[in-house]
């Protein structure tokens, strides 16, 4: 449940970053608005947390001595 709430919020910011972007370039923002650079930060955390997620699916945290 951890894992599926990770991948719905990470397309939820990717989501919110390609609005942003939208919005940012349909009311005349630029390359360098601030509108811009909040869109790709958006983009950017929403894939960094989908690929975290999906490298570390198998992966046990924990203080043991044994993986299994």
């Amino acid at each position: 449940m951890y894992a599926r709430s990770t991948q719905i919020l990470s397309l939820v910011f990717l989501a919110l970053g390609l609005l942003v972007l939208v919005s940012t370039f349909s009311h005349g923002g630029g390359a360098f608005s601030l509108g811009t650079f909040l869109g790709l930060a958006f983009i950017a955390v929403g894939v960094a947390r989908l690929y975290l997620s999906r490298s570390f699916r198998g992966w046990r945290g924990g203080r043991g001595g044994s993986d299994g």
